[in-house]
């Protein structure tokens, strides 16, 4: 028999002359950044072209409208007339973690993958300088790879002193806040502490890799602006995660090492796990979650999310929600920022449906499958409070996390002589694998094979520590030279098609960056031939031309010119996962 559910929502002239003296465009952009910032930084996720892009695309189309015949853009004029900010397949959509924090006390954030944020209390002002206080919604999101960088469309270039540099980054993060809507900022004084979790290519003769530095990304300027050193930090040696080629002279000396670190990694997981369940931990109790008024908030009885026949899942989130209903007057459903669907819509298509399933996918979020006639919907949705329901939730988690931090607090003192004699053990461990490598190493250099002793990369994990104090991008990365081997380029795909006025993306498999240019005939194309390079176009009908590693091998180094025939992939790149199926090739 089919029911009615009624899900309740809250409504919420440019002259030739004029054209001629301004296209020196190097000397118009200086001008522009000697100039005192008056915009904020951050706008939006989405970010649109600034005042000095859109200045110089007006003189740019001008120049293009009254100049018929000079219709070839230099790079700069290229890019310039783009958003500084420029994904390249702009239906991808970044995904950010949602932390909810009390402004009033702040507290520490873990990540997944490790990586925490310290939010100092008193942290956030409005946009008119005012304290703000309640809760705050702070969204995050890390990019470790080139992918990352490529989908984001955020710039790797540099500029120091007039000269361009590409930044190899170890890690980025991009952050922002809200309260009802509306960003809000850190408050001058206060800073978020970052402590960032990667990976970086190092050199095995290296311990913490040279020259990294925090970088914040202004986009009004245009540029990457330098901010305070990165004090890094190696937390695991590289070699269990570095691929390793078996037609290295390192490859034996590699392989045994790479054993070694495995088996002492799988030893310290399992003698620490023995540790932790000798004392079990009780669970730490979730604060509950205030209606903020920004997302799209609906009400459900109880009633609609019955089902006597349910199993499994279901059955546990139907228990869990009884006594959240039984326990508050007014539930209140607010829909995750993870559901890609606005108020208008959810009211139009599902204000009354005939069927609704509920499981729970975490702590906090709850799916909700709706169903009318033949459609059918999935919502991510969180319970919220609101009012004296709220207040009483907050007190009652308040008593129970004091509880459990001194629970807490105990069990970590009793656990910690037996933790600290692990680690000890198993450092000791580490050090001795490594020394035998070293010994290794030093026996290649004997038998003269130093540069390959000497050159071979490995990766390390590492923590990058630094303090935001403000919101938007920051880079942990360091300055890259220019690439020495150049050919003059042609491009084409295997069909014939020639790429032209297009923008194309490089590579660098030593480096962790990716570097962006505009694809023309005939132009100097720079790259390193010592490493393997992976080259990609993105086509108008948003397909990817790829040209690969084993291509470049095919580029001579007494070559002056030569013509790039890319592979033009006829697939629809749908999501992040489709791109880094064709890129990791």
């Amino acid at each position: 028999m089919k029911h009615k559910y009624d899900i309740r929502l809250n409504p919420k002239g440019i002259s030739k002359g004029d054209i001629a003296r301004h296209k020196d465009f190097d000397t118009l952009l200086r001008k522009y950044n000697q100039l005192p910032l008056k915009q904020p930084l951050l706008r939006r996720i989405v970010y649109l072209g600034t005042a000095i892009a859109a200045a110089i695309a007006i003189v740019f189309f001008a120049t293009q409208i009254f100049n018929p015949n000079d219709n070839t853009p230099t790079t700069f004029e290229y890019f310039a007339a783009q958003p500084y900010i420029h994904p390249p397949l702009d239906h991808i959509k970044p995904n950010f973690s949602t932390f909810n924090i009390d402004a009033s006390t702040g507290g520490v954030f873990e990540h997944l993958g490790g990586s925490k944020l310290t939010v100092p209390a008193a942290a956030f002002v409005s946009n008119a300088g005012d304290p703000v206080h309640g809760e705050v919604m702070l969204h995050y999101r890390e990019l470790h790879d080139f992918v990352d960088f490529f989908l984001s469309g955020i710039p790797m270039n540099y500029d120091s002193a007039g000269v361009q540099y590409t930044l190899e980054s170890a890690g980025m993060i991009e952050m922002f806040a809200e309260q009802a809507g509306k960003r809000i900022n850190i408050a001058p004084g206060k800073s978020i502490g970052v402590e960032l979790i990667s990976r970086v290519n190092v050199a095995p003769s290296l311990g913490v890799p040279p020259g990294y530095n925090i970088y914040k990304l202004n986009v009004d300027k245009r540029n990457w602006e330098y901010q305070q050193p990165d004090h890094m930090t190696v937390i695991s040696e590289g070699i269990e995660s570095t691929t390793l080629n078996e037609t290295s002279p390192l490859y034996p000396a590699q392989k045994e090492l790479l054993e070694k670190m495995k088996a002492i990694t799988i030893s310290e997981a399992t003698e620490m796990a023995a540790i932790e369940a000798s004392i079990p931990k009780s669970k730490k109790p979730i604060q509950p979650q205030k209606a903020n008024g920004s997302n799209h908030v609906f009400d459900l009885d109880f009633s609609d999310l019955r089902n006597p026949n349910a199993t499994g899942e279901y059955a546990d989130a139907q228990r869990e929600l009884a006594g959240l209903y039984m326990q508050y007057e007014k539930m209140l459903w607010q829909v995750s920022p993870q559901s890609n669907i606005t108020p208008e819509q959810l009211k139009k298509g599902f204000s009354s449906v005939t069927g609704i399933r509920i499981r729970k996918l975490n702590a906090r979020d709850f799916e909700l499958s709706l169903s009318k006639g033949d459609s059918q919907l999935v919502v991510v949705a969180n319970p919220v409070l609101s009012g004296r329901d709220y207040d009483k939730a907050l007190a009652e988690f308040n008593k129970e996390l004091a509880a459990w931090e001194q629970q807490n607090a105990g069990r970590e003192a009793r656990l910690k002589t037996q933790k600290e004699e692990l680690l000890r053990k198993i450092t000791q461990q580490k050090e001795l694998a490594n020394l035998a490598y070293k010994e290794k190493l030093q026996s290649l250099r004997n038998q003269g094979l130093a540069d390959v002793a000497t050159d071979e990369i490995i990766k390390h994990k590492v923590i990058n520590r630094f303090q935001a104090t403000g919101f938007g991008i920051w880079n942990c990365d360091h300055p890259l030279p220019p690439y020495i081997a150049r050919v003059k380029a042609t491009f084409k795909d295997q069909h014939n098609n020639p790429y032209n006025y297009m923008t194309g993306y490089l590579v660098d498999k030593s480096r962790n960056t990716v570097s962006k240019m505009m694809v023309t005939q005939n132009m100097t194309f720079a790259f390193n031939s010592n490493s393997d390079n992976l080259f990609w176009i993105i086509t108008k009908d948003n397909k990817i031309a790829v040209f690969r590693p084993t291509d470049f091998k095919g580029i001579k180094k007494e070559d002056d010119a030569y013509t790039f025939v890319l592979d033009k992939i006829e697939r629809e790149i749908k999501d992040e996962k489709d791109v880094r199926e064709l890129l990791y090739l």
